[in-house]
């Protein structure tokens, strides 16, 4: 099973709580109102937690001379110490808080900063290198050409997950769906919602490889 974004849009259609058709065939017949509820609920989930599933690594082959570079379309992880997981021909650079004091200077670099857009290494490579960033990505699936993409617009749109989670993110982007449109607390059945979008949601983590259950996860 692939989740696309007609398979998620019908089936979230097809419960009672929903109020709209749930035959559609492609996206000229979705909902605007619907789709957007999905996929507030996919960022949701997607950004709530370090799944595994998320995890890439951006290579820069460095050029000597310069010291600037395009930065990965995620967010850089950090180890257990709290310290950006980026390396310069495997050793670790350091995160440089104040770059503003730096004097210009070649040679292997040791360290890093973002500015603007880019990542910056100090010294500037003298020679060419390596540099490894670990990252989590904010993309969410692809589109059908392959491409990356943040939002599920077209029919065809598919979620970036591994297939043994599949049926656990389905279940937990449509129970999401259901808050994200009823959206009050006054609604008799928002509670017990609300437990069903909680328990899915858990379900996920728990059984996502390699990440286990974090209670203190809100979203």
């Amino acid at each position: 099973m692939t989740l696309t974004l007609l398979d998620l849009y019908n089936t979230a259609a097809s419960q009672e709580w929903a109020m709209y058709d749930n035959d559609a065939v492609s996206d000229d017949e979705f909902e605007d109102s619907l789709v957007i509820a999905l996929n507030k609920a996919i960022l949701e989930i997607y950004m709530s937690h370090d799944f595994t599933f998320r995890e890439r690594t951006h290579l820069i082959l460095t050029i000597p001379r310069v010291d600037s570079y395009t930065m990965p379309s995620g967010l850089i992880k950090r180890d257990f110490y709290g310290n950006y997981i980026v390396k310069h021909n495997s050793a670790n650079l350091s995160f440089i808080e104040n770059p503003s004091n730096l004097q210009p200077k070649v040679g292997i670099p040791e360290g890093f900063y973002i500015k603007k857009d880019k990542l910056v290494f100090y010294p500037t490579p003298m020679e060419k290198g390596i540099v490894t960033i670990d990252y989590l990505t904010l993309t969410i699936g692809e589109n059908a050409q392959g491409d990356e993409i943040y939002s599920l617009q077209k029919d065809s749109d598919t979620l970036s997950v591994p297939v043994h989670l599949e049926a656990l993110m389905k279940e937990a982007i449509i129970t999401r769906t259901m808050l994200n449109t009823i959206a009050s607390e006054s609604d008799e059945n928002f509670s017990a919602y609300k437990k069903q979008a909680d328990k899915a949601y858990k379900l996920l983590v728990k059984y996502s490889k390699g990440v286990g259950l974090d209670k203190s996860v809100k979203i």
